[in-house]
């Protein structure tokens, strides 16, 4: 039972060691975390290949770093070596049109950084290094003679770019006077143009208003012969008849109702045969308008001079 035991204990300190090298591999698997500054190193092919130089920066306060390899199709670029939600650190990737590398590695006791790279790409494999370049200090004329350029190259700056404003505001100035220019010399032109154009114009107008004026004399004109037309003829005279019957009609009938009026006593006898004279004036005014329409329909299929004799024979006996 004991060994049984001591076994167990065995595997269970062998499996703590296992996964403590994996796990600090795995560590060891991303980018190292650098100080702020500037690094430089080479990446060094596996196998037979020219050394590679390469150039890192790490900004304060910034979890990415810039990184810049010297190969024609890898551009100058920013790395990610941090995931920005769980903060865990990443492998640094640099791409190009050719190349990508996936670069890991560690901090050496030394204060260098070292680790291993692969190209998926090109399936090259390599080492690399990198150490953090000291700048040294710049003497104080150095300084200010750095200053000095600073200051000159933005007041040159500046000069420019009000230079390039002035052009502009000058082409612009040139382009509103050119056209002043060409108003003024073409002026005149305008001017006669406008001229001309209105004097057409009022031409127009004049003979329009005279077109107006001949056509409303010949709506007059035929207005009157209308009326005269309507006077003279057959057909007009009918009209003129029947309008004058009406009118006779009305006259007719007021009479008729004066004379045979109601006495005021309200007898029954007097009231019924005033009613009996009232119908038999209206029933003769009936028949008086179908003489009428008769008269008006007859011409298309009687002689002219039967008509005429007929009708004032109808209005003399309304006489």
């Amino acid at each position: 039972m004991r060994r049984v035991l001591v076994l167990l204990f065995c595997i269970g300190v062998i499996g703590l060691i296992a996964g403590g090298i994996v796990l600090v591999r795995d560590f060891n698997r991303v980018f190292p975390q650098l100080r702020p500054g500037v690094y430089s190193g080479i990446l060094v092919p596996a196998e037979q290949g020219d050394p590679i130089p390469w150039w890192v920066e790490s900004s304060v306060g910034s979890p990415d770093i810039f990184v810049s390899v010297g190969l024609a199709g890898v551009p100058a670029q920013r790395g990610v070596v941090v995931e920005p939600s769980s903060k865990t650190r990443l492998p640094l990737i640099v791409s190009g049109t050719e190349r990508r590398f996936r670069i890991i590695g560690r901090e050496d006791d030394n204060g260098t950084y070292e680790g291993d790279y692969s190209d998926p790409i090109t399936s090259e494999r390599g080492t690399w290094k990198l150490k953090r370049y000291e700048t040294p200090p710049v003497e104080k004329a150095l300084r200010d003679d750095l200053v000095e350029w600073v200051t000159t190259w933005q007041a040159l700056r500046s000069v420019e770019t009000k230079i390039q404003e002035v052009k502009n505001t000058y082409d612009t100035d040139e382009g509103r006077i050119e056209k002043l220019h060409r108003y003024a010399v073409e002026g005149d032109s305008l001017q006669k143009a406008a001229h001309s154009r209105l004097s057409s114009t009022a031409s127009a107008l004049e003979d329009l208003k005279k077109g107006n004026a001949d056509k409303k004399s010949e709506l007059d004109e035929m207005l009157r012969n209308l009326d005269i037309s309507k006077r003279v003829s057959n057909e007009g005279r009918l009209v003129e008849l029947s309008r004058e019957s009406i009118v006779r009609e009305g006259r007719w009938i007021e009479q008729a109702l004066h004379i045979a009026a109601p006495d005021v006593s309200g007898n029954f006898d007097a009231a019924y045969e005033r009613a009996l004279r009232v119908k038999a004036l209206q029933d003769q005014i009936a028949d008086e308008r179908g003489l009428i329409r008769n008269l008006t329909e007859g011409p298309r299929y009687r002689g002219r001079d039967g008509e005429r004799e007929s009708e004032e024979a109808f209005y003399n006996e309304l006489q």
